[in-house]
């Protein structure tokens, strides 16, 4: 059986034993999936356009250890504020005091933006291809989202599954994985997610100026955080991701080789999950740098 083909099978698998559950918070209706079990829980935050099951490869790899959330952000959640209400709620009613958080691109500033809001709920967080943009990017490139949601949802979605087709050749599964990010493009609420979740991208880079992370925190400066990074990440540079680990005193930083690119879960999900894992260990066991 080729890669694609076991892949699938683990999808097929997957959507038996993890249906999508909703939790209306307020006026926003989330969705997440839940799995597996273990004293250790960990939340999954995708990027950009990402539903509940749209790092699902990842989760069924680490339930067979711990206990993994994903979530997928409501387009009605129009705030920062309303998404980590919704964070909360759903840790709330699934009784998880504490969780490490994963956060890929997006999710990324998201799980920061969290845990910056409510330190109490983070245990640790796993940054992939995630960071603050700097100098003149952090104008630049928040004004250039704005942009591009002014665009019409047709334009959007093809310029989107033109990209994924370029950022998934170095995946083993390639062909599986273009062709489920493709149905998932093809959902008729679609391009409304993108367009929401680049109006958060704006959002969050005007948040993080305004209450912006940094060493001096208390919660930051005894936070476990693992950042994994690409060598040829084209979303942020390496000067961004040196001050991303500058924030937190107990960051490391694992950069994975060129021929990764943005979607570091796909391309190199061996290395990806080793380091997830590893900063388990780090929380649960007190393990040093």
């Amino acid at each position: 059986m080729n890669a694609s083909a076991q892949m699938a099978e683990t999808l097929r698998a997957f959507r038996q034993t993890h249906p999508t559950q909703l939790l209306q918070v307020a006026s926003d209706r989330w969705e997440y999936i839940s799995g597996g079990k273990g004293e250790c829980a960990i939340v999954i935050v995708g990027g950009g356009g990402s539903t509940a099951e749209s790092m699902f490869s990842i989760n069924a790899v680490l339930e067979s250890n711990y206990r993994v959330i994903s979530l997928g952000i409501p387009t009605s959640a129009t705030t920062i504020e309303n998404v980590n209400r919704g964070i909360e709620a759903i840790l709330d009613l699934l009784g998880i005091a504490q969780a490490i958080f994963l956060g890929h691109s997006l999710g990324g500033l998201v799980i920061q933006s969290f845990a910056l809001r409510h330190p109490e709920r983070v245990s640790g967080l796993a940054l992939s291809s995630t960071g603050f943009y700097r100098g003149a990017r952090s104008v630049w490139l928040p004004a250039a989202t704005r942009l591009m949601m002014l665009f019409p949802e047709a334009l959007l979605l093809r310029a989107i599954s033109s990209q994924m087709g370029r950022l998934l050749k170095p995946a083993e599964a390639a062909d599986f994985w273009l062709q489920f990010y493709r149905e998932e493009l093809s959902q008729p609420d679609f391009g409304a997610r993108l367009k929401h979740q680049g109006s958060l991208l704006v959002q969050y880079a005007a948040f993080f100026k305004d209450d912006p992370i940094h060493s001096g925190l208390s919660w930051a400066q005894s936070l476990p955080v693992q950042i994994i990074a690409a060598e040829d990440d084209r979303g942020f540079t390496k000067r961004e991701i040196a001050f991303l680990g500058s924030l937190y005193p107990r960051s490391q930083t694992l950069t994975l080789p060129a021929g990764t690119g943005h979607l570091s879960f796909l391309c190199r999900p061996r290395g990806y999950v080793e380091a997830v894992q590893g900063l388990v260990a780090r929380v649960m066991h007190g393990l040093p740098l």
